[in-house]
């Protein structure tokens, strides 16, 4: 007996619960039908979208305004537009214009944005009631693109020739007084580390200093750059005078000075003394010093770098005899 009165207690509570549940139920859901069917009032965001913009007019704008729509609807019409992106087209033929500025008032859209909705809804406000847009003529330019990659070789190689980008150069499109300002692009910056054979990557350009309403012709380049064994050689080469007055005799010593230079294993039997040129120039000799200062004033394009092993040579000055 015991076991069937426990039985029945427990059906009564289930069943006193599902009947607190259905009135619960029953109670959201009437109170969720009066909020749907009584009037209320919400402001609602219209995005704005140009059209009919001629083609040479640039808006220097980082973002279009938005316009507030203020309604009084019912809950059913508003639930239309809870989850929908609100755009009205501005069309920019009809606009009055100066030389810098655009001018929108919502009056002339008041009707346009009234299509949004339907009869039983009444707009109470839209704002802001008028509003201006910058713009500028659109002006073309040409600008190289610097490259700003660190490569970081094995020991023992080097780029054969400085790295290059494809293309070289792009071209910006903006208002006149932005893009004339700007004189070159650079890539974003990477290293690249234990680098020992051709480089071929593509680099993003940075725009972080370029306002968002220039455009450019590409973000993105190609860099390439060839990498080669490297070596050092040397050669001794001579100096030659020049700039000497009529009627002296300048003798130097040493005649010869050696060249160290830094090239890739590819080119170094193609290097050769003749490919060097040092100089000694009488006309900025300075007597005090009682030494001449030689200079490398030519090396092969094969060699990367190249330097004299000897910075200053001794000289005597004779007459020469008729």
């Amino acid at each position: 007996m015991r076991k069937i009165f426990e039985y029945l207690d427990q059906k009564i509570r289930a069943k006193r619960l599902n009947v607190f549940v259905l009135f619960l139920l029953l109670a959201f859901f009437i109170s969720l039908l009066s909020k749907l069917t009584s009037s209320t009032t919400q402001t609602l965001q219209f995005e704005l979208q140009p059209t009919k913009l001629p083609s040479r007019i640039l808006l220097v704008e980082d973002r279009l305004p938005i316009v507030d729509v203020t309604i009084t609807t019912n809950g059913f019409n508003l639930l239309k537009y809870a989850f929908k992106k609100l755009k009205l087209n501005v069309d920019f033929s009809t606009l009055q214009k100066n030389e810098t500025v655009y001018y929108w008032e919502q009056s002339a859209y008041r009707a346009e944005i009234a299509q949004f909705f339907n009869s039983s809804t009444i707009i109470e406000n839209i704002h802001p009631t008028a509003l201006t847009f910058d713009y500028a003529t659109q002006f073309a330019k040409k600008v190289p693109v610097t490259i700003n990659l660190q490569p970081e070789f094995v020991v023992g190689y080097d780029l054969k020739r400085p790295l290059s980008a494809l293309p070289d150069s792009i071209t910006i499109v903006g208002p006149e007084q932005y893009v004339q300002s700007i004189d070159k692009v650079m890539t974003q910056q990477r290293t690249v580390n234990s680098v020992k054979s051709d480089i071929d990557i593509t680099l993003d350009l940075d725009l972080t200093n370029i306002p968002s309403y220039v455009k450019l012709s590409q973000r993105s380049v190609q860099v390439k750059g060839v990498v080669d064994k490297f070596t050092e050689g040397a050669v001794s080469v001579p100096v030659q005078l020049v700039n000497i007055p009529d009627g002296i005799l300048v003798s130097i010593f040493p005649k010869e000075i050696p060249v160290v230079y830094y090239t890739s294993l590819s080119t170094y039997d193609a290097i050769t003394p003749e490919d060097f040129r040092i100089e000694c120039d009488f006309s900025t000799l300075d007597y005090a010093s009682g030494v001449m200062v030689p200079k490398l004033v030519l090396y092969p394009s094969e060699a990367k770098t190249a330097a004299l092993q000897i910075n200053s040579i001794e000289y005597i000055i004779t007459e020469k005899n008729d």
